[in-house]
C-alpha cells in the first residue's frame, strides 16, 4: 500500500512522492517580536499568570505551577459544578433550597443564611461569587449532589477533563484542608473554562456588593467596580497571603489575571492590574482560522475520494505581541497510522501553530467527510491519474 501524500495547507507542506494541488490560499499571517515593553515586575508573591482567554495563550507565567492553597478561589469550580447542574435542569436558579445546620454554621466568610429562612440558588449564586460565602458554597454543594463529599467528587472529575493536572480538591469553601492544592495556571485555565461554558459568571462575579436579608456585603475583589473588570475570586490563604482571580473584558478579549500569595489586598490589586495593562497595551489577537476552516489535505490512492480534507474543530485565535513582524509558523501532524473507512468529524490530526520555535497552540484537526476503501478500479484510476 503507498503512503498517503499529505497537503498541510496552512504550512503548504506536501508529504510522499505524489503531486497534490495548492489550492489558492491568503498569505500567511506573521507574529512580531516580544513587545518593547517589560513584563510587569511583580514582587513577594508565590505565583502569577495572565492568560488570554480568546486564544487561550499564557502571556505572562511565573511559579506558574507551583502547588498551592488554593483558598478562596476553590469556589469557582463550585461555580462551575453549579452552573453545570442547573443547565442539566437539576437545580433551577429561583429553586428554594434547605440550608443544613453544617452550612449555617460554616467557619470563615459567610452569606449569613440560616435554615427556615427563604433563600435561593440564584442568590446562593451571589453570595458565593461576591461575598465569597462559605455557607453559600455547602448549601450549593449539598443541594446538587446531595452531600459535600459527592459534590467535591464532581469537582474532581470536572478538574480532570480540564486537564487540571495538579490541582485536587477537597471542599467547595477552599477552608485550609490537607491534600487541597493547586497551581496559578491551572486556576487560569479554571478561569477560562468557567468563563467559556458559563459566560453568565461575569454578570455576578465582578457586582461590587450584594445584599440578602438585609445585610449587604462588598466584594472583596480591590479591582470590582473599575471599568472592564468583570470577575473572578478572591481567596485568603493566611494573614499576610492574598490571592486574587480577575477577568476583565475589552473590545470582546477577555483576560484573566491570577496573582497567588500577595501581601496584602491592595497590593493583589496592584499587581492584577499591571498584569492587565501589560496584556492590552503589549499583546492583541490575531484570528488565524474559522472554525470548520480547511487547514489539510490528505491524499491517498487507495481512499474513495482519494482526497480527504482536514478542517479545524474550532476558531483558530492566536496573541501576538504588538510592534514589527516576523515569521509564524504552522504544520498539520498527521495522526499516526490512518486507514479508511473514516468518518467525517473523525480525528486525523493536530495543527501546530509555533513562534519562535515555541509550540502556542495544537488545534484538533478532523475530516470534512467520510472516506472509504477504494475498489480496485478506482485504485487504478487514481494510479493512472498519479503519472499525469
Amino acid at each position: 500500500m503507498k503512503s498517503p501524500n499529505i497537503l498541510a495547507l496552512v504550512a503548504l507542506l506536501v508529504w510522499g512522492g505524489a503531486n497534490a494541488a495548492t489550492p489558492n490560499l491568503p498569505p500567511l499571517p506573521t507574529l512580531p517580536p516580544p513587545p518593547p515593553m517589560p513584563a510587569p515586575q511583580l514582587t513577594g508573591i508565590q505565583g502569577a499568570v495572565l492568560l488570554d482567554v480568546n486564544s487561550g495563550q499564557v502571556l505572562v507565567a511565573e511559579n506558574a505551577e507551583k502547588p498551592l492553597n488554593p483558598s478562596g478561589l476553590v469556589k469557582l469550580m463550585t461555580a462551575y459544578v453549579m452552573y453545570q447542574a442547573e443547565k442539566q435542569g437539576l437545580v433551577p436558579p429561583q429553586r428554594r433550597v434547605h440550608v443544613s445546620n453544617e452550612a449555617w454554621h460554616a467557619q470563615g466568610s459567610r452569606m449569613f443564611i440560616q435554615p427556615h429562612l427563604p433563600v435561593t440558588m440564584s442568590q446562593l449564586e451571589h453570595g458565593l461569587l461576591i461575598d465569597g460565602g462559605n455557607d453559600a458554597a455547602v448549601a450549593i454543594a449539598q443541594t446538587v449532589a446531595g452531600s459535600v463529599g459527592g459534590f467535591v467528587d464532581l469537582m474532581n472529575h470536572d478538574a480532570a477533563a480540564m486537564g487540571l493536572q495538579h490541582t485536587h480538591f477537597t471542599n467547595p469553601d477552599g477552608l485550609p484542608q490537607p491534600g487541597q492544592t493547586s497551581t496559578a495556571l491551572d486556576i487560569a485555565r479554571l478561569s477560562k473554562h468557567l468563563i467559556q461554558a458559563y459566560p453568565q459568571v461575569l454578570q455576578v462575579a465582578g457586582k461590587v456588593s450584594y445584599t440578602y436579608n438585609h445585610i449587604t456585603q462588598y466584594n472583596y475583589n480591590p479591582l470590582a467596580g473599575q471599568e472592564n473588570i468583570n470577575g473572578l475570586g478572591v481567596g485568603l490563604a493566611a494573614k499576610n497571603s492574598w490571592y486574587l482571580d480577575v477577568s476583565a473584558t475589552r473590545g470582546g478579549r477577555t483576560l484573566v489575571a491570577v496573582v497567588l500569595g500577595a501581601p496584602s489586598r491592595s497590593a493583589a490589586g496592584s499587581d492584577a492590574s499591571a498584569l492587565l495593562d501589560y496584556g492590552w497595551n503589549g499583546w492583541q489577537n490575531l484570528p488565524l482560522y474559522k472554525a470548520g476552516q480547511v487547514v489539510a489535505q490528505i491524499r491517498h490512492v487507495d481512499w474513495s475520494p482519494e482526497v480527504m480534507e482536514g478542517v479545524t474543530t474550532r476558531a483558530v485565535v492566536v496573541s501576538e505581541p504588538k510592534q514589527q513582524g516576523v515569521g509564524l509558523h504552522t504544520r498539520f501532524i498527521p495522526a499516526a497510522g490512518l486507514k479508511a473507512p473514516i468518518r467525517a468529524g473523525a480525528p486525523i490530526g493536530t495543527l501546530s501553530v509555533r513562534w519562535h520555535g515555541h509550540v502556542l497552540q495544537s488545534v484538533p484537526v478532523v475530516a470534512r467527510s467520510a472516506v472509504q476503501p477504494a475498489g480496485w478500479f478506482t485504485r487504478l484510476l487514481h494510479e493512472g491519474e498519479s503519472w499525469l
